[in-house]
């Protein structure tokens, strides 16, 4: 019975090979502490900063669903309009950026360009609409 135990302990070293774990170790662990958005359309600029969890969730849920797609056709940067920078604000002092321009357009950090569903877009308005500042950064 040892035998056997030991036969199928060095089977599924085998298969799952002889290194560590890739799991992500506590000192590796990052939270969301904060979420910082700006609102630029043209002279109007406003800043808003949220540490609420519920407020964290509600924008890091609207991120998940806006599902980008697709390269755009005209360059982003060249199209007038509104744009919101979201930045995410880690634990470990790291940031994450997105920006979201014309309700058309969305860049993520290190990513190109990506298209979005414009009816879609208008969503960040209508949460932020609804949630106060959280403080000023």
């Amino acid at each position: 019975m040892k035998k056997l135990i030991v036969i199928l302990s060095l089977f599924s070293l085998l298969l799952t090979g002889c290194r560590r774990s890739n799991a992500v170790q506590p000192a590796q662990c990052r939270l969301i502490t904060g979420i910082h958005v700006t609102f630029d359309d043209g002279p109007l600029h406003t800043q808003r900063q949220y540490t609420a969890s519920a407020k964290v969730r509600a924008i890091l849920n609207y991120l998940r669903w806006l599902d980008p797609y697709g390269s755009p056709e005209e360059d982003p940067e060249q199209v007038s309009g509104s744009s919101f920078r979201i930045t995410l604000q880690y634990s470990d002092g790291c940031e994450k950026n997105y920006v979201q321009k014309a309700d058309r357009f969305l860049l993520e950090d290190g990513k190109p360009w990506k298209r979005i569903d414009p009816t879609r877009a208008q969503t960040l308005s209508q949460i932020l609409g609804q949630m106060a500042s959280d403080g000023e950064k």
